[in-house]
């Protein structure tokens, strides 16, 4: 006997689109959101976007569980009602593809649901080999987006000075002080992406200016604001950094305010978040699951869903950073100003080119890789 819906429907967000395009109505796909809710203006809220468009596109039915606290149950219940295809997007994986407390995972439980995580080779064992075949693991590379935040961050604070002249901004100069900011949520390769690769950028644009910067950093900040993970923020800007960069779901909105607060920058992530707190972000690190979930999704349709993992990158558009526009607004008109603007703009081009080629190599905590820091020459770790 079919198991009943175990969940309150504050908890569900259906939304059941069907449209013209050649799907089967029938055919059900399901979606989990992570801690940060859907409506988190990233990460959940681009991957909803993306299976909304896929409904409405492929003409299939779609439900998005908004349940992270209970991430065992809320798969169970999908793939009991019929969903085919249950992507997860909570760092959760333990009763998927382990055991969920019955002697088996649930992946084992439903062997004709195809489930799709994401961050994380959850479904990789220590030789490399796929635990379960109905399991698919989704990768962004946003070690090399975050290589190219952690450059512009050196070279805007290096040229802060000419660029922004309004007494909004109360730049540290760095005749005085040089560091950049890393607030991470937890310490998992997902988080440590963002930071090894924003490190590995930072020191690159560094040893091109021939300059040593200070890093403060911190993995334990959890995915919510809080009065403590502000106060954490403000003592970097207080200690002289200018440019803090947050990979910590709500902890960016403390991270932007205390930007705004002290007048400096910040880096966001998932979604383009730069016209947020305005003239305070100056890029945003994407990691655009709508594209992927969109993709995803139809390949499932086509029957093609059949690779181990799958590996957004730079190339594919579902990541990246920003196009700077909204930062841009906030440059200085002068001349100078402006072509050093271009000029930075330029250089971030040329490094996107030599990550594509392979002159650039960026450590991926995703893979497995580890970064020795003592081969960042022109970083110091400062707490």
């Amino acid at each position: 006997m079919k198991k009943k819906w175990m969940l309150s429907m504050s908890m569900l967000l259906p939304l059941m689109l069907a449209g013209c395009g050649g799907g089967n109505a029938s055919t059900k796909v399901g979606l989990i959101v992570s801690a940060a809710g859907a409506n988190d203006n990233g990460y959940n809220q681009s991957a909803i976007a993306g299976l909304t468009k896929a409904a409405s596109d492929f003409n299939i039915s779609q439900k998005v569980v908004n349940s992270a606290d209970d991430v065992p149950g809320s798969l169970e219940a999908l793939a009991e009602d019929g969903y085919k295809l249950i992507f997860s997007l909570e760092y959760n994986f333990d009763a998927l593809i382990t055991n969920d407390g019955s002697g088996k995972s649930i992946a084992e439980k439903y062997p004709d649901t195809t489930f799709v995580v994401f961050n994380a080779f959850a479904n990789t064992d220590s030789t490399g080999v796929r635990v379960h075949d109905n399991v698919v693991e989704v990768l962004f590379n946003i070690a090399q987006s975050s290589f190219l935040a952690g450059a512009l961050a050196v070279m805007v604070n290096e040229a802060n000075d000419v660029l922004f002249t309004s007494d909004d901004y109360h730049f540290t100069p760095v005749n005085q002080y040089r560091g950049v900011g890393f607030i991470g949520g937890t310490q998992s390769d997902g988080i440590t992406v963002f930071g090894n690769g924003f490190a590995q950028g930072a020191n690159y644009a560094a040893q091109d200016a021939d300059v040593n910067y200070n890093l403060y950093q911190t993995y334990s900040a959890g995915f919510g604001a809080s009065t403590e993970n502000y106060n954490t923020i403000a003592s970097y800007y207080d200690a002289g950094v200018n440019v803090v960069f947050a990979a910590a779901g709500g902890v960016s909105t403390n991270m932007k305010n205390a930007a705004s607060n002290k007048g400096k920058l910040s880096i966001d992530v998932d979604a383009n978040q730069d016209a947020s707190v305005p003239g305070y972000v100056l890029t945003s690190v994407l990691k655009n699951t709508e594209v992927a979930v969109y993709d995803l999704v139809g390949k499932f349709l086509d029957n093609k869903l059949t690779e181990k993992d799958y590996y957004y990158d730079l190339d594919s558009g579902a990541t990246g950073i920003t196009d700077l526009a909204t930062i841009s607004s906030y440059i200085d008109t002068s001349e100078a100003a402006q072509a050093k603007w271009t000029e930075i703009k330029g250089k971030i081009e040329d490094i996107k080119d030599d990550i594509a080629d392979g002159t650039i190599t960026v450590v991926d905590s995703q893979k497995g890789e580890t970064l020795d820091f003592s081969t960042l020459h022109n970083i110091t770790k400062a707490n």
